[in-house]
Parts: C-alpha cells; sequence; structure tokens
C-alpha cells in the first residue's frame, strides 16, 4: 500500500446545527510543564498513539455479597501509533483481546489503564458531551455486517442517524451526503428505500462502511471486516477500503485472524497473544522475515496458492490451548505453547526490544 495521503474535505458543504456551549467546562486536556496545550497534534506526528492499554475485567463472586476475586486481562499493556493515512493490521487468535483492543480506543469498552491520543487529543480523559461529540472522529466498522445494523430502519435512516446525534445538516443534506456515500461504496441511490434483510453479505458490508463513513472521520476500526464473506467478495471488499482510504485520506486499523487480509490492507502489523503484542514491524518485513516463534506458527499455517510448495512446507504445529486471560502464565505468555522454550522463558518476561530497522519483537531468543 502506499504510505500517508493527504485527507480529502467532506464532499456535501453540510452545517451543524446550534450545540452546547461547553466554555464553562473545565476543559479535559493535559498542558506541559510550559502551560501549552497537548491538544494539538505535532507536525508529522502519529494520528493515533496508544500508551500501555490496558482492559481488565472484574471477576466477581458471591451470592449475597460480590467480591472481586481476580481479573481477565484481555489487553495488558499495549502500545502503537499510526500514521495519518496509513494502516496498522492486527492479528492474533481468537480471544487474544484484539478486539477488545480496538472497541478500547474508541471508547466503546472503558479502559482500566493506558491512554489513547487521536490527533494529540487524550480519548481517555474525555467525558459527557465532550466524548459524545469527538466521536465523530473515529468510527468502527463491525465484523457482523447484519447484526451491526438495525433491521427497522431503512438505509435512509440508518446512514442519516450519526449525522442527526451529532447535529449535522438538514434533512435534505444528509440525505445528498447518504447518496454521495453509497456511490462511494459502490451502491445505487435506488437502496435508500430498502432495508437490511434485503441485502446480500457483501452488500451489507458496504452498508456498514458507508455509515461509518457518513461522518467523515479520521480513524476507522476494522474488526474482521471480511470473515463473515465469501471468498469472492472478500477481494471486492478489501480493494474498497483501499479505494476510501485514498480518497477519504482515511487512517485504519484492521483487526483479523486472517493474515492474508492484514498483509493486503496493512502498512505496518502487530501480532497479538493473551492480551500483549510480541512482535511489530512493516508488512513486508513480519512476513518475509517473522522474528517471534508465534509468528512463524500463524504464517506456517497460511494456505499457498503453489501445489507443490503446499506439499513440501513446514508446518508449525501449537500444542494446547490458549492459556486463560485471567491467570496468564507467567514469565513469556506463550511459553507454554513454544517449541523453543527454556527455563528462563518461565522466569523472566521478554522485553520489548526494537532493531534499527524498526522490527520490534518480545522474545528470548529472538528467532
Amino acid at each position: 500500500m502506499s504510505g500517508p495521503v493527504e485527507r480529502a474535505a467532506p464532499h456535501v458543504p453540510v452545517q451543524r446545527t446550534e450545540e452546547p456551549d461547553l466554555s464553562t467546562e473545565e476543559p479535559d486536556v493535559d498542558t506541559g510543564e510550559d502551560g501549552v496545550s497537548a491538544d494539538a497534534a505535532t507536525p508529522g506526528a502519529p494520528l493515533l498513539e496508544v500508551e500501555d492499554l490496558e482492559v481488565h475485567f472484574p471477576i466477581r463472586r458471591g451470592v449475597v455479597v460480590e467480591r472481586t476475586v481476580g481479573h481477565v486481562r484481555a489487553v495488558d499493556g499495549v502500545g502503537l501509533s499510526i500514521e495519518a493515512g496509513g494502516t496498522y493490521g492486527m492479528v492474533g487468535e481468537s480471544g487474544c483481546g484484539k478486539t477488545t483492543f480496538g472497541r478500547a480506543v474508541l471508547r466503546i469498552e472503558q479502559p482500566t489503564g493506558g491512554r489513547v491520543r487521536l490527533g494529540g487529543e487524550d480519548v481517555t480523559a474525555l467525558k459527557g458531551e465532550r466524548l459524545r461529540r469527538f466521536r465523530s472522529k473515529m468510527q468502527m466498522v463491525f465484523q457482523d455486517p447484519l447484526g451491526s445494523l438495525n433491521p427497522r430502519h431503512n438505509v435512509d435512516m440508518l446512514l442519516s442517524e450519526p449525522l442527526k446525534v451529532h447535529g449535522i445538516g438538514s434533512k435534505e443534506e444528509r440525505r445528498k451526503l447518504a447518496v454521495e456515500t453509497l456511490d462511494a461504496v459502490g451502491l445505487p441511490k435506488s437502496v435508500l428505500e430498502r432495508y437490511p434483510h434485503e441485502f446480500s453479505g457483501g452488500q451489507r458490508q458496504r452498508l456498514g462502511i458507508a455509515r461509518a463513513l457518513m461522518l467523515r472521520p479520521d480513524l476507522i476500526v476494522c474488526d474482521e471486516p471480511v470473515s463473515a464473506l465469501d471468498v469472492s467478495i472478500q477481494a471486492q471488499v478489501m480493494n474498497l477500503l483501499d479505494e476510501l482510504q485514498g480518497e477519504f485520506g482515511l487512517t485504519y486499523l484492521v483487526i483479523a485472524h486472517d493474515l492474508a487480509v492484514v498483509r493486503h490492507l496493512s502498512d505496518r502489523v502487530g501480532v497479538m497473544y493473551l492480551g500483549k503484542l510480541v512482535e511489530e514491524a512493516d508488512s513486508e518485513s513480519i512476513y518475509e522475515h517473522p522474528r517471534h516463534p508465534y509468528t512463524k506458527a500463524l504464517l506456517s499455517a497460511v494456505p499457498q496458492p503453489d501445489p507443490e510448495i503446499e506439499a513440501n512446507r513446514e508446518r508449525i504445529i501449537l500444542k494446547g490451548d490458549l492459556p486463560s486471560p485471567a491467570n496468564p502464565p507467567s514469565g513469556c505468555r506463550f511459553r507454554t505453547r513454544c517449541p523453543w522454550a527454556e527455563d528462563v522463558c518461565a522466569e523472566v518476561e521478554p522485553e520489548w526490544r526494537e532493531a534499527a530497522s524498526g522490527h520490534k519483537v518480545a522474545c528470548h531468543f529472538d528467532l
């Protein structure tokens, strides 16, 4: 994929209706030692910055009086950054915490630790009306296209709803923007009066993408955007996401378990295991030169189109199941399934190291 692109202006100039005066609220911003607000992004800085993000769900026991006996560490200290106009792909097995991470970035799930900055704004510090208004800058494309669309709303209502919530435009302006957005995702104006059950899976996902586009956000989190689709439709939707990124200047966080999907869409890839990143690099490096045993195992499971290569390639079969995030292994979390694990792996957690090339890995042996 190409590098960062300039953000395109919205196609239809719409006016916001009058919003509450927030001048009396105490601003939810950080200031440095010099007293200058940290809200404005420094030129050339990443659009999204995540620092040590944690999402821990309490485990409660008791009938009459509940008490917390532990925590499920779904996300346990994850950090990353994404440049404006770029795409970051996050991969890992089901249950590794990648979807929870994406939802926490958007504040759908409440983080229990860490910080998320979007365009220099501390998203984790926003509350109430300020958070509601800020949500127009970040949207999500969900895994289940049918489940994410209200079956009682037609397409016109589905696409207009985000604009109404944020007080954007008149009814005519909202409809005009809906028509233009439908055209951008490859659907005709005639579908405005139809309902979600009248569409195919691929068309529903196009509707989900169109709804996320309606507010012209800076960031879109794509949670398994093609996993519910037929293989023939997956390529169409991936190409559509690629085209829309160039047209609207979008920044993507793509969450998937399919490494082929992530390779097609992403500039940079992070591999997640049991709530933590274990490897991160640009797309080419991580696929051609994986350095963590877990990454190598994932890549070895990807089928090859050449029958001869497929017949002779080496497979790394991981033994055992994914450990519980409520009770992760000591030291390296992957050691209980790692073919190369040694005693040190159980005693010491590997450090997150970065090579001069920008390739990062958390492994004692760095394959």
